[in-house]
């Protein structure tokens, strides 16, 4: 004789249910905007912490010479606090241009700098790489640029006295 079903039972039943239900949606593969987001982290994070074998495994082989030379003086003459993925805009199924925030400073000075790149990025089916980028906004010299330094001499910032009687 078959056992009855228990209201214990319906409920371990249903549990199964939704557990293999939700476990399928967790395994979907990755949307081709994350794929994108996922790989250009990885190369910003790799050029801040001077990881230049990892970034270059994302960098076309064509880009990869003006992209070290772009970064010849980080570590050396630059410190990269932080890179900030800003926008993503995704122009095709094979083409996407990211924006990055990168904060730095000169090692001779103390003034925090901001400068927004712009990423063009392709994927030639062997996954998303670095094409070109360039400086959009902010502070130059980031890329080694040529940049005249000011004074930073501290002066005297005092009013002439004057003494009423």
């Amino acid at each position: 004789m078959p056992a009855k079903p228990t209201a214990s039972r319906s409920s371990l039943v249903s549990l199964t249910l939704a557990l293999c239900i939700t476990s399928a949606s967790c395994l979907a593969p990755p949307s081709q905007s994350q794929r994108i987001t996922d790989a250009a982290r990885e190369l910003n994070l790799a050029t801040r912490f001077g990881r230049m074998d990892v970034a270059l495994g994302h960098t076309a082989k064509g880009a990869r010479d003006a992209f070290l030379e772009r970064r010849g003086a980080w570590g050396r003459d630059l410190r990269i606090v932080d890179v900030e993925l800003a926008g993503l805009h995704v122009e095709s199924e094979t083409a996407a241009t990211i924006q990055v925030d990168v904060s730095w400073v000169r090692m001779n000075e103390d003034r925090l700098r901001t400068t927004r790149l712009a990423q063009v990025w392709r994927d030639d089916r062997g996954g998303w790489q670095l094409v070109r980028e360039q400086r959009l906004a902010g502070d130059i010299g980031l890329f080694g640029e040529p940049v005249v330094q000011a004074n930073t001499e501290p002066r005297d910032r005092h009013f002439p006295t004057r003494v009423i009687r």
